[in-house]
């Protein structure tokens, strides 16, 4: 069994003692890819040098909705650049996240609004981050979509915190559905009806590693040797087998990022 990690943020300092102990580990579990999102330029840099050092880390770069306020003009050029590098996939992690902030509401949909431009300037899917802002976020990836209807598939909705409604509307759009530790968690029933009534060709594994570790391991640091854990939950609510699982969530990851093998 062959996964793929869309979502881990290797690139935090939290890995730097461990690095390759931790990739080699998501290895040997049958990890043989992993993602690695950029929440401002610093972070996308590391994010593309890990994806140089590293045969298995491919890289996203763009601005985090938390990092906004910190974001100036000047940097979105290097965001540009950095994109066109051959192992960048993505442009992410990109959003609103209005739990955190609701002050700087017009600052974030203005980056948004910005790092969709570079999506769609390069042609690259784009990772979304939502926190209590998918009413919104929606209607701009409308919009967006429309715009772009050449994407076959437009990225995916990390951490999805929608129902199932939202679910079907956003999958129509092209875009998968970022599974991760959340759907271990007994009382996350919502997550759990999500997952077990959307395709499985709509469904793509995460981490977000070192953060959302799967039950077993709440209270530790995640790790994308963890994404057999979820795997395996996905693979009960579907009604499958972990090898369907694997083999359809690679297949979906593999054709958003025209991966050839």
């Amino acid at each position: 069994m062959l996964f793929i990690d869309t979502h881990c943020h290797l690139n935090y300092s939290s890995f730097d003692k461990d690095l390759d102990a931790v990739i080699q580990h998501a290895i040997d579990q049958g990890v043989y890819r992993m993602i690695v999102p950029g929440l401002d330029v610093a972070s996308s840099r590391k994010a593309v040098l890990l994806a140089e050092k590293y045969q298995s880390i491919y890289a996203a770069v763009g601005v985090y909705p938390g990092e906004v306020d910190n974001f100036s003009e000047d940097q979105a050029s290097e965001i540009i650049s950095l994109a066109h590098h051959p192992k960048v996939v993505a442009i992410g992690e990109i959003g609103l996240d209005f739990y955190h902030r609701t002050d700087n509401q017009e600052k974030q949909l203005q980056i948004f609004q910005k790092m969709l431009d570079v999506a769609s300037s390069i042609n690259l899917p784009i990772l979304i981050h939502s926190r209590q802002a998918l009413v919104p976020l929606t209607q701009i990836i409308m919009r967006w979509r429309e715009q772009n209807s050449a994407i076959s598939c437009a990225g995916i909705f990390h951490a999805f915190e929608g129902g199932f409604e939202e679910a079907c509307q956003l999958t129509q759009l092209g875009f998968l559905l970022g599974a991760g530790g959340p759907v271990t968690y007994k009382n996350a029933k919502t997550k759990h009806q999500v997952f077990s009534k959307i395709s499985l060709s709509n469904i793509a594994l995460e981490t977000d590693a070192p953060f959302l570790s799967p039950q077993k391991h709440r209270g530790e640091r995640n790790e994308p040797a963890y994404i057999p854990i979820i795997a395996n939950r996905i693979a009960e609510l579907q009604g499958c087998s972990i090898n369907i699982v694997a083999e359809v969530t690679s297949r979906n990851v593999h054709t958003l990022f025209n991966w050839d093998n």
